[in-house]
């Protein structure tokens, strides 16, 4: 995943993040990030006569080094400075684009802005919680404004110079398909419903028995025709309940053996009997049934073409940056 991926990718992807760097991942609130080993100057490059900040890429960098750490690897300050000499290029590159994008007449409206900052809220249960998120980035809003105003100018001008020459024929999706065909392999998949009826031990055995009794009325009216999911939304204490006791689709090993091993011996339609878990008493019924298979190219056919285009568009991306390099004056202090 490159930074100037296109930001309806990145919302689908990310939701809650304000740009396309892996390194951009909310901090756990309330977390101060730890200092580096190395220090940035004010200024870390120019581009065309414009400032690149070194409180920009230390941000960057600080959020780097802490997931470093926190998957055991913390970053040593050689390691430090070759990933701010990866971030300073990447703002570079950056620059470069939204400066092309102006240059093209692009512009990003105050409507443009707006539309996009709440869909980025609306992943949020409240503002507050998405103002103390970004508190924990160390961003305040109009730091996230011009980073998203930004991000808007690139994916823009992606559109505009890049997506539009990326093809992907026929041909080239299905000889993908063929080479990693384990990629559409599927195993076989039991969709089943559940009704529960849950028993307090302390109620000893006459409890129990008051339960298994009520169930088995419940179970003799499912076997003469009474629908499974009205029942399972009366009576079920499953949270499921709602949904008529619906589990979806599921593989054998994605389930507790307790149901899998029923379910997946079952023919659909059919009703078990009623079996206890250490949640309570249950009755299963499977619903649907998916043999193990392969998906076929054509229901694949549109998704591997995006996923083809989004790689072509990426290289052509950095390729394009590559050549606006060339024509550009690029001044680098660090």
């Amino acid at each position: 995943m490159t930074r100037f991926v296109s930001l309806s990718l990145y919302f689908i992807l990310f939701g809650l993040l304000i740009s396309a760097n892996p390194t951009k991942i909310w901090a756990h609130s309330g977390h101060k990030h730890d200092e580096l080993k190395i220090k940035l100057p004010k200024v870390v490059a120019q581009v065309n006569g414009q400032d690149i900040s070194g409180d920009v890429i230390s941000r960057e960098l600080k959020k780097a080094a802490e997931q470093y750490k926190k998957r055991g690897m913390p970053l040593n300050a050689d390691q430090e400075k070759s990933a701010a000499k990866k971030l300073i290029d990447d703002e570079i590159g950056r620059a470069l684009l939204v400066l092309k994008a102006k240059e093209s007449g692009i512009n990003i409206t105050k409507e443009m802005m707006e539309e996009q900052i709440n869909k980025v809220k609306s992943k949020f249960r409240s503002e507050d919680i998405f103002e103390h998120k970004l508190a924990d980035q160390g961003m305040t809003l109009d730091q996230y404004k011009a980073e998203l105003e930004t991000d808007l100018y690139i994916d823009q001008i992606i559109k505009k110079e890049i997506e539009p020459k990326i093809q992907i024929p026929e041909n080239e999706a299905l000889d993908y398909y063929e080479k990693n065909k384990n990629k559409f392999a599927s195993e076989e998949k039991v969709r089943a419903s559940i009704i529960l009826l849950k028993f307090n031990p302390s109620a000893g055995k006459a409890g129990e028995q008051k339960i298994l009794k009520k169930f088995e009325s419940l179970l003799d009216q499912l076997r003469n025709g009474t629908d499974f999911a009205a029942l399972a939304m009366k009576f079920s204490q499953d949270s499921l309940a709602s949904k008529g006791g619906d589990l979806g689709f599921f593989a054998r090993k994605e389930m507790l053996p307790a149901f899998s091993d029923r379910a997946f011996k079952m023919k659909t339609g059919e009703i078990s009997d009623i079996f206890r878990t250490g949640h309570g008493f249950h009755v299963l019924k499977v619903t649907n049934k998916k043999p193990a298979g392969t998906s076929p190219f054509e229901a694949e056919k549109e998704k591997i073409k995006t996923f083809l285009s989004q790689k072509k568009s990426s290289k052509a991306t950095q390729d394009y940056i590559e050549a606006l390099k060339k024509q550009a004056k690029i001044k680098n202090y660090f």
